[in-house]
């Protein structure tokens, strides 16, 4: 359990979430990466502690609560900050002060000379040996000036014009103390910073117009104590203590050049909230008309008419026509250049690469037949073997089981975190409760779970070659299920009536899919025949004795490590990243991201293909791609010669993720590569696809170095090729995206 890094956070401390739950927590920005960003986080926290950490140590151990954030700092529904947020709410009693020209001089006199009084009090009370009952006290406000030099206060002032920091220390005073102005009270205070501020009941300063440099804004009070504040003086109860509390903390961390900047800033934004918060009636109003404001323009027919009359005056549009009403139009697009420059031979191979070639027909399976796929490679080497197939209907079986097994789970958790049914996640995940599709990390789940076996003791039935009509029915019996199970929450059951009730459930869901697949044996025996036609059998064993006793020593799934590229600028590389309710097996490993740039994945799997070893890996597989020739170059279609406009390419990779242009669809086997004999950078890639043979060379594709680094997302490789700094991501918490994020579609 995280202990949040803000003193006195009354939400996210231990013994706080042990007595109201447990709060989600944040990582620190990365010291390297955004230092600016870092040292803000520093310095508004306010916690000794971290100036005195190791910056990377801060990164990796320290975490900060979600209730320090306003909701503006987050992206929209979800769980992710914003780039650039910082800290601003619930935060240590902390004050900001600006003394500028003869103010400041004044100013931090009068603290100093307040600070030697107190001094020079305690040191009477001490020696009168006074005893005062702490009834007869009330918290007050001390003022310990800090010292601006970095190096004296051993911790960096922040902006480069804040001149000084107040820490507002408590101490319990004499009731008449208080009142004869023995402290730095607000009347002296008011006195020192002029006419342009006044008093309110929180004992703060606020400036009744914010017109000049020299100023000084304290806040000698939590923020939740300002939040909550009802008293404020009448003359200002029209400035949002909320916003200007924000507004101070934000000036404080910003990195503005100049005074003067800032200010003018936080002028026009507290002016801009005063006008909304007295005129929330107009305000109301002008946002209707501004949202009426962009009027919608229906076709006509004059355009019509000129659209066909430009149509028609182009030859090239009536030639295009002719053709693409005839045969496909992508097929009309292929580049015959490119056809002649395609040569499936490349400068490293598989020695032994797997057969038969698979073919994963009407269903979803890919990602289970590409590291089958992998997997096998190694194997048949060993046992000598001509051919050889795991089965893939036995892990598509136990991943129906455990899918909707997690699916109902996370119907209970998001009922639990306040999700309603018509909300964004629970509509996402309602949408399709059980597909084909996958991820790595799944595989690894399923496979050290449940373990392999041959494809021949397990063979494929209708509904692996064509799994709609399960599909269909296991869907409407789960979200069935899910009404029920939220309706049961509601009702309160405990959590192990509602378990009880999933078990019920279940038990269905596990005759359903029997009867469409088949229930794989408990145990089973393997009879087959080597390269030099000896008979050879293995068995009876249990599927998982079979994969760690047969397969596992000479192909481990955990030593893979599955890197991927998403170059949006939300997503930092180096960065480790999760989705929100994306998995399979309930207490399996999660699906995890380790993203890194695509110049590292092309290396890496270049590396690998070198040593011998095969690399499963995910990518948009239909983008400018020539199915039957097999071909994947961003140069085998010319859409433009065509249609007059390009397609595909005309974003870049980021911006095709966040306008839902791309994502990974597909998963296969990289089995060859071509490298330049001169900078032995890849060239092209030999691809292991599962569509049978009928495609590209028997089933084989080819893939360009250029075409990788734009729909290639995902890899897969042994961790022993991959540095040390690429692993150590891994270890850190990983940053968990939202459930419909593009990262988190599955390869079908």
């Amino acid at each position: 359990m995280w202990d949040c890094i803000v003193l006195g956070c009354p939400f996210g401390s231990i013994s706080a979430q042990r007595k109201n739950g447990s709060v989600p927590f944040h990582v620190f920005p990365h010291p390297s990466r955004e230092p600016n960003r870092f040292q803000q986080w520093i310095t508004i926290i306010n916690n000794p502690k971290l100036h005195k950490m190791n910056p990377i140590n801060v990164y990796k151990s320290m975490r900060i609560c979600r209730t320090h954030f306003a909701a503006n700092s987050y992206n929209g529904e979800c769980k992710r900050l914003q780039p650039g947020a910082i800290p601003t709410m619930y935060l240590r009693p902390i004050a900001l002060v600006q003394p500028m020209d003869s103010v400041g001089d004044e100013l931090e006199r009068v603290l100093r000379e307040e600070r030697k009084h107190q001094l020079k009090r305690h040191a009477t009370d001490s020696s009168n040996g006074s005893d005062s009952s702490s009834e007869s006290k009330r918290p007050r406000i001390n003022l310990a000036m800090l010292s601006s030099d970095a190096e004296e206060a051993d911790c960096c002032t922040g902006d480069k014009f804040v001149d000084r920091i107040i820490e507002f220390q408590e101490e319990y005073l004499e009731e008449d103390d208080y009142e004869d102005g023995s402290l730095a009270s607000d009347s002296r205070l008011s006195s020192v910073c002029g006419g342009d501020y006044i008093m309110t009941s929180f004992s703060g300063l606020i400036q009744s117009e914010l017109n000049t440099l020299k100023q000084v804004e304290i806040l000698n009070e939590p923020p939740e104590t300002l939040l909550n504040e009802s008293s404020v003086s009448e003359t200002y109860s029209h400035i949002p203590i909320e916003k200007g509390y924000e507004l101070l903390v934000q000036e404080f961390a910003s990195e503005a050049s100049n005074g003067e900047e800032q200010y003018d800033v936080i002028n026009e934004t507290l002016g801009s909230a005063t006008k909304n918060t007295n005129s929330s009636n107009l305000a109301h109003n002008e946002e209707e008309t501004n949202a009426q404001g962009f009027t919608r323009a229906p076709l006509s027919e004059d355009f019509f008419q000129k659209c066909r009359t430009d149509f028609y005056d182009c030859p090239k549009n009536v030639l295009a026509q002719n053709v693409c009403t005839r045969i496909d139009p992508f097929d009309a697009c292929l580049s015959r250049k490119s056809l002649e420059n395609t040569q499936h031979v490349f400068t490293y191979k598989i020695e032994n690469e797997g057969k038969p070639l698979t073919n994963q027909k009407s269903s979803g399976r890919c990602w289970l037949f590409a590291a089958l796929n992998c997997i096998r490679i190694p194997f048949i080497k060993q046992y000598n073997l001509d051919e050889f197939e795991f089965s893939q209907a036995y892990l598509f079986y136990w991943d129906k089981i455990e899918r909707a097994n997690y699916f109902l789970n996370n119907v209970v958790d998001t009922a639990k975190r306040g999700e309603t049914v018509d909300g964004r996640l629970v509509s996402f995940l309602l949408s399709d409760p059980t597909c084909d599709g996958g991820q790595w990390d799944m595989l690894v789940n399923l496979i050290n779970k449940h373990g392999l076996m041959p494809k021949k003791c397990f063979p494929e039935s209708y509904s692996c070659e064509a799994s709609t009509r399960m599909n269909s029915v296991v869907k409407s019996k789960l979200r069935e299920y899910a009404k029920d199970l939220r309706k049961l929450i509601d009702d309160g059951a405990s959590d192990d009536e509602v378990k009880e009730r999933i078990k019920q459930q279940m038990n269905e869901i596990y005759n359903i899919v029997g009867i469409c697949l088949g229930i794989p044996p408990e145990k089973f025996t393997w009879e087959y025949y080597d390269k030099s036609k000896k008979y050879l059998t293995i068995g009876p064993i249990r599927p998982i004795d079979f994969y760690e006793k047969y397969v596992k020593p000479y192909f481990n799934v955990d030593d893979k490590v599955c890197l991927v590229t998403d170059p949006r600028s939300s997503n930092l590389y180096g960065r480790s990243y999760t989705v929100d309710c994306l998995g399979n097996v309930v207490g399996g490993r999660p699906v995890l991201y380790n993203n890194q740039p695509v110049e590292l994945l092309l290396d890496l799997v270049t590396k690998a293909l070198k040593f011998g070893e095969p690399v499963w890996f995910g990518c948009e597989v239909n983008k400018r791609f020539a199915g039957k020739q097999g071909i994947e170059d961003l140069d085998v279609h010319d859409f433009k010669l065509v249609f007059g406009v390009d397609i595909q390419t005309t974003m870049d990779k980021a911006d095709r993720l966040l306008y839902g242009e791309s994502m990974m669809t597909h998963a296969m086997v990289f089995t060859g590569v071509s490298v330049d004999p001169n900078s032995q950078k890849p060239t092209k890639f030999r691809v292991e696809n599962s569509w049978g043979e009928d495609r590209g060379e028997k089933g084989y594709l080819i893939m360009t170095a250029e075409w990788f680094k734009e729909f290639v997302f995902e890899v897969v490789v042994d961790r022993s090729i991959v540095s040390q700094d690429v692993l150590d991501v891994f270890d850190l918490p990983p940053i968990v995206l939202p459930a419909w994020d593009p990262m988190g579609t599955l390869a079908k």
